[in-house]
């Protein structure tokens, strides 16, 4: 298996994991750009950015939406209220 292939096996595991434990309304805090702490709400269940799977493409990145927050951010910069990461 290719470097490549790891690399999106752990961002799929990522996505499940979160998934499983996390339902769409969970009270969150993301790390900004800026490098600021929000907290927020999530408005979707993780997925992977750039996934068709009509054609077979996993994607390659996992990311979930964010009350108040335009577009998408990295899953790993997102912790649920009281998780430690």
């Amino acid at each position: 298996m290719s470097i490549k292939q790891k690399l999106i096996n752990a961002q799929l595991a990522a996505v499940a994991a979160w998934n499983e434990k996390h339902p769409v309304g969970t009270e969150v805090t993301v790390e900004l750009d800026s490098g600021e702490i929000r907290a927020t709400t999530t408005r979707s269940a993780a997925q992977m950015l750039g996934a068709e799977p009509s054609k077979n493409n996993p994607g390659h990145t996992a990311v979930i939406f964010l009350d108040g927050i335009s577009g998408c951010y990295l899953l790993s910069r997102v912790r649920a209220k009281g998780e430690v990461g």
